[in-house]
């Protein structure tokens, strides 16, 4: 069994429920038979070792740990499926950067150990530009608020980002409270505020180039999940149009619908294309910040039109909670601006492409 065969299209559309949270914000317990399934799910994927790539190749990892990553996050795309893989794969990135937590990576490959990333205090606030944060280096303690922390309450350590540096903090530690907000895409999102909290032993990381490096592969994993969301939505509206008449014809043999479902699933292949070869860049030590945003922002502005798209070709029936298309269309909304905006994002690239062709002084 491998990655591809626990992301299957008939396990799909049961992953696709379960990764469903119930409305509400606030004290909303998760239901025990989702978490445990969640559970169940995240250990498989540690067993088929799909968080391998966690471990740097000094330390075990595959040399071609990015290419691994952006097929299984793909692979999530169609199950629609939420998990904090994104955030334990950043934080994995930052702690081997940083090179003195070696002894957490381990435990984050073999499923053990996860990780949520903190760092908006704003909803507004991007990814990629963090905001101040109350840093007590000399006693570890760490204060401030961060919200949009996505399954905060579940996993075992928070990666705190913030302008003068970073803390890694223990989701259960004292000083850390959770609020679950609400949210369309009936995630796991939480406020989280930390009081004087205690980060983990040798747990405060200086700011500099290794979260910007973290964050631009975690963009291109995101990227390559929208890419797998929006295929997810095609093929299920694909289904929906061969059931559907008009004219005394399916609406999947009619130009008008055949066409641009045919166009979508063109730049969902081109889009996916890029992201590969982006991810085979960073295997051979390229800097990605640059490319890794405009695979984010192509793919994300790709999720939320396709998505859109899908739910209007299934129909009156499209706007019902009934119908896996509007997870979709619900999902794309918000994992579209999770790691950056694509207006910021867009922003981002020109700046680092007009660096790179700035002339040089000398």
């Amino acid at each position: 069994m491998n990655v591809a065969e626990l992301f299957h299209e008939e396990l799909n559309p049961v992953l696709r429920r379960l990764g469903a949270r119930a409305k509400g914000a606030g004290p909303v317990p998760p239901d025990e038979e989702d978490t445990e399934v969640r559970r169940g799910v995240w250990s498989t994927l540690a067993e088929l070792d799909g968080l391998l790539p966690a471990l740097p190749p000094r330390l075990g990892g595959p040399p071609d740990a990015m290419a691994r990553r952006v097929r299984t996050a793909a692979l999530m795309g169609p199950a629609a499926y939420g998990s904090p893989y994104l955030d334990t794969m950043i934080t994995a990135d930052v702690l081997a950067a940083d090179g003195r937590h070696d002894a957490l990576l381990g435990p984050i490959a073999s499923g053990d150990l996860t990780c949520a990333l903190a760092v908006r205090e704003h909803a507004a606030d991007e990814p990629g530009t963090p905001v101040p944060l109350a840093i007590d280096p000399a006693r570890g303690l760490v204060s401030g608020v961060r919200r949009l922390v996505a399954f905060a309450a579940d996993v075992d350590h928070l990666l705190v980002v913030g302008e003068e540096g970073h803390a890694l903090v223990a989701s259960g530690a004292t000083g850390v409270r959770h609020r679950r907000q609400d949210d369309i895409g009936r995630g796991d999102l939480y406020r989280v505020d930390l009081d004087d909290a205690a980060a983990v032993p040798g747990g405060m990381l200086p700011p500099g180039p290794h979260y910007e490096a973290a964050l631009a592969r975690g963009r291109l994993q995101q990227a390559a999940h929208l890419t797998g969301l929006t295929r997810g939505a095609l093929e299920l509206t694909v289904e929906r149009l061969r059931t559907r008449s008009a004219f005394d014809r399916p609406l999947a043999k009619q130009q008008a619908p055949a066409f641009r479902l045919a166009a979508l699933a063109a730049e969902t292949t081109a889009v996916d294309s890029l992201v590969r070869a982006v991810a085979v860049e960073a295997d051979d030590g390229a800097d990605i910040r640059q490319t890794a945003a405009q695979a984010l922002f192509l793919a994300a502005d790709l999720a939320r039109e396709a998505t859109a798209e899908a739910v209007h070709l299934h129909g009156a029936a499209g706007l019902t909670e009934e119908q896996d298309v509007s997870v979709f269309y619900r999902c794309a909304a918000v994992d579209a601006v999770r790691l950056g905006s694509p207006t910021r994002l867009r922003l981002e690239a020109a700046r680092l492409l007009a660096a790179a062709y700035a002339p040089n002084p000398e």
